[in-house]
């Protein structure tokens, strides 16, 4: 049962790296039952279908009639891991409604320690359908059955066992971790059968780097409510538990063994101790406890069973998950007529109980369990606020249901929408009304007391200006500033706005005037996510709307690992004379592994077109591989994709593994920009492939400016102007990465040279073939309009003179104040801004070089820009344009030739 002391201080160390990452019903019959591979013939009525369904050809599925799930080939990568053999999707068969990401098996509380399956089956017997995987690793055998049955056709039944069969590393703890990146689901966490440390939306500080962090955060809980998108319908909710953990020995004498929970932003846990505790285990984990697991691990012989079921609820919220294992407790329902409200319910000590959403008719129910004692209390939060708490009755009617009638809401004023043209409408509340929440379900979820708001919850509205827009909402009493915008392109509308409750309260705004009209180019976002992606819930229609009411023209869907194509979306909307899409995928390499120890980062690559048979529909696999791999990949697709090197100098980005300089993928050095791409530590960028001959450098553009932060654009300006002294010509972009709604897409955005038509007609390859050359420009509000005579952008000026003409354009409410030109990244002219926003500078050239404009204001907490794009900075950069001061062989690049600029040398310092 425990293993010698050697392994004290391999333990000690395991504890310091934990979790280093980011976590009626319908009848049916046996007819209902499968367990078998995705094939060409049965795929289009096997596969689990909704927003995050992920599963295709040669992956397993199960089905009983109520719930289909699907478990991946163990070819096929996952988040965690570059092995599958995991449950992907999760969803109530024909309904579109799979919310799930994955559930991950790990060792010891280590995203490190997956166990690698090697073997899948399937097994129908009587009532009931199995998956079953296998897998050997570090003397541990694991078989794990996810399991479909007719009685309960509404769960799944998940149950692994492990032996030790050999040496290996000791095995202390055993769990699951479910992801759900920013709220794409959100848990609720209980202690059932335990009351007293129920902790439900609201979970303790966790900081992965730190043990001590890490312990305090640990809960003696069994039970997870996985809540699906707010904004999402259908509706669903995964009420994931552990049902039973033992070990037993070779005498078959069994030990219970004591669950473990944790949560974070991004992820949840579900787990056991590998052996059982010599004391603690009733009450929270302490470090007396935890102490213990240097001496656990399983000996030869040992077993350890672990068996937990998900039950699939048909609503977002937790009564419709566990309301059918509270048969025997008390059971409620009413009505609440605000289709955003949840209402939740408490025990006296203030513990949550539970959560419940009405219908759309507006009816809900919900039960208590049987060893929850009264009295109870409810509270119904609406829009960001709620109720007092008031006590709930239990008054059963003959049929064992207290019903609550109509519960009343807060009070709310109607306020009616502007029609037929796009606006994005910014709601804040003055002093002392708070600012409106519009979509958040009538729940929150924080991590350490910080409020998480979901994907899809914000204080503005995005009107696309087509019939099925919404045509009002509704605020609590109070005064409000409402400011319309339809992106930096146009001026703004402002109104101030008394809401008073029972009444409709008009809106009167302005009509707002294009402040500058962009000609010769088209405004894009190369960086957008939305529910498809497994780390947001936010509906695709409204990250369409969205779009349309900031001015952007051209969408380039990124969601994480998965092809998906938002054109079928906007046609249905109408508004593809707005609107065009171009399909991609962020690449997202999140697994460590022999090949890639740091991951090889976050790319786009574009365009991608879908393969809805396919796992992930066709897209490229990442963990355990190299850029130039990925490479050589994209390569053999139609259509030329560009690949884009995602936010490369983001170190707090999944504790710098997303961030591919700062650690190029094989090293704990990042990329050094002050020394030659040929010299330590830069060298592995520019290693080939000995087969293919490729480079991980061979990617054809690098995000310099992603959403709003200024310190990551210089640091990766330096990287850029590096590589172009070099003669590595890579595109620079600028991108929203756009999660959700709070968070606006089209800014930053690129403006990219074209003179095609808008529309259905749109150019697609004359657009990438401007921004595969640079032809393109980043702004998050002004525009830069350059010329070296003639030359733009991307484009080469000849001769040792040239005078470069410099036009800002902006709406009013985008503060400017200098302009910066630059020469082979040496800063040579600063200008302040002047109203005509128009700069003539002659230029004199020794030999080749390259020429950066800049153009950069600062807004003033709660100015017009802030409340438009909190946190940004109204700022614009060009791409180079190349002067080839000779005019004989093209341009040459100077080198990495001492003094560098201090753009490389004082990135952060120097503007």
């Amino acid at each position: 049962m425990f293993r010698d002391l050697r392994r004290v201080h391999r333990r000690a160390v395991c504890w310091a790296t934990l979790l280093s990452a980011a976590w009626p019903l319908p009848a049916t019959s046996s007819d209902h039952l499968f367990a078998e591979p995705l094939t060409d013939a049965n795929w289009v009525h096997r596969a689990p279908q909704g927003p995050d369904a992920i599963s295709g050809l040669g992956d397993w599925v199960l089905g009983n009639g109520t719930l289909c799930a699907a478990v991946t080939s163990p070819d096929h990568e996952s988040t965690l891991s570059a092995r599958g053999g995991l449950l992907v999707d999760l969803a109530h068969c024909g309904a579109h409604d799979d919310q799930w990401a994955v559930l991950q098996p790990v060792m010891n509380l280590s995203r490190e320690q997956t166990p690698p399956i090697q073997s899948i089956a399937g097994q129908i017997q009587g009532d009931s359908a199995a998956i079953i995987t296998q897998s050997q690793s570090e003397g541990l055998r694991f078989q794990t059955e996810y399991r479909l049955d007719l009685e309960q056709p509404n769960r799944i039944i998940i149950e692994t066992r492990i032996q030790r069969t050999g040496p290996g590393d000791s095995l202390f703890v055993f769990g699951d971790v479910a992801l759900h990146g920013n709220r794409q689901l959100t848990p609720f966490t209980l202690a059932l059968g335990s009351p007293g440390q129920n902790t439900g939306f609201d979970h303790p500080p966790v900081d992965l780097e730190s043990p001590l962090s890490l312990a305090r955060a640990l809960k003696r809980a069994n039970a997870h409510v996985l809540v699906g998108g707010s904004a999402l319908s259908p509706g669903i909710s995964y009420g994931w538990r552990i049902i039973e953990a033992y070990q037993t020995d070779p005498r078959g004498r069994r030990e219970k063994l004591a669950p473990l929970a944790l949560n974070g932003k991004h992820f949840s846990v579900l787990g056991v101790y590998s052996s059982p505790l010599l004391w603690g285990g009733d009450e929270a984990p302490g470090w007396l406890e935890l102490a213990q697991t240097l001496w656990m691990d399983l000996d030869e012989g040992e077993e350890l069973v672990f068996k937990r079921e998900i039950l699939v609820g048909r609503k977002n919220d937790v009564a419709s998950a566990l309301d059918p294992i509270w048969t025997r407790g008390t059971h409620y329902s009413g009505r609440i007529e605000h289709p955003d409200a949840g209402l939740h319910v408490f025990d006296a000590r203030g513990q949550p109980l539970t959560f419940a959403r009405p219908d759309p008719s507006g009816h809900f129910k919900f039960s208590l369990p049987s060893d929850a004692e009264p009295p109870f209390f409810f509270s119904i939060q609406q829009g960001g606020q709620k109720t007092a708490l008031a006590p709930l009755p239990t008054s059963p009617d003959p049929s064992g249901i207290t019903r609550l009638g109509n519960l009343t809401t807060l009070d709310t004023g109607v306020v009616k929408l502007p029609r037929g043209e796009p606006l994005r409408l910014i709601f804040t509340g003055l002093a002392p009304t708070p600012d409106p929440v519009f979509l958040s379900g009538g729940y929150k979820f924080s991590v350490g007391g910080q409020a998480i708001p979901s994907s899809a919850e914000s204080n503005s509205i995005a009107l696309a200006g087509v019939p099925d827009d919404p045509v009002q909402i509704e605020l609590p009493p109070g005064r409000y500033q409402v400011l319309a915008t339809r992106g930096p392109e146009w001026s703004v509308s402002e109104q101030t706005l008394q809401v008073k409750a029972g009444q409709a309260n008009p809106l009167k705004l302005s009509p707002l005037r294009r402040a500058f009209t962009a000609d010769g180019v088209i405004s894009a976002d190369f960086h957008v996510h939305a529910a498809a992606s497994d780390d947001s819930s936010l509906p695709v229609r409204q990250q369409v709307a969205a779009f349309v009411a900031m001015g952007t023209e051209v969408l380039i869907s990124t969601e994480h690992d998965v092809i998906f194509d938002y054109t079928p979306i906007i046609k249905k909307m109408g508004l593809t004379q707005r609107l065009n899409a171009i399909t991609g995928v962020e690449i997202t390499s999140s697994a460590t592994g022999d090949v890639t120890p740091f991951t090889s980062g976050h790319a786009n690559a574009f365009p991608l077109d879908p393969e809805p048979a396919l796992y992930r529909s066709g897209s490229p696999f990442a963990e355990n591989r190299r850029l130039r791999t990925i490479i050589e990949d994209l390569r053999t697709r139609p259509n030329q994709p560009i690949l884009q090197l995602n936010h490369p100098r983001e170190a707090g980005l999944d504790q710098g593994l997303g961030s591919y300089l700062t650690h190029l993928a094989v090293s704990d050095r990042g990329f050094d920009p002050t020394k030659p791409l040929k010299d330590e530590p830069n060298r592995p960028l520019t290693e080939a492939d000995p087969e293919s001959g490729l480079r991980d450098f061979d990617f054809d553009a690098v995000e310099l400016l992603n959403h709003v932060s200024m310190e990551a654009y210089r640091l990766t300006r330096a990287d850029w102007f590096a590589w172009l002294l070099q003669g590595e010509r890579r595109t620079g972009t600028a991108n929203s990465d756009s999660h959700s709604a709070a968070h606006p897409v089209g800014l930053p955005r690129n403006y990219v040279a074209y003179s095609g038509e808008r529309g259905p007609l749109f150019d697609r390859t004359g657009f990438l073939k401007a921004v595969r050359t640079g032809r393109t420009t980043g702004s998050s509000g002004p525009w830069l309009r350059v010329r070296l005579n003639e030359a733009g952008p991307g484009e080469t000026h000849r001769g040792q003179q040239g005078t470069l003409d410099i036009r800002v354009a902006r709406a009013d409410w985008v503060p400017v104040d200098e302009i910066r030109v630059y020469i082979n990244g040496h800063p040579i002219a600063r200008e302040n801004w002047t109203e005509e926003g128009h700069w003539r500078i002659s230029l004199s050239f020794a030999g080749d070089a390259f020429v950066t404009v800049e153009a950069e204001g600062s807004a003033e907490a709660g100015s017009i820009y802030d409340r438009i794009a909190p946190g940004a900075t109204p700022f614009a950069f060009t791409n180079p344009i190349f002067v080839d001061a000779d005019e004989q062989a093209g341009w040459t690049p100077l080198g990495l030739k001492p003094p560098l600029p201090p753009t490389i040398t004082r990135p952060l310092s120097t503007p």
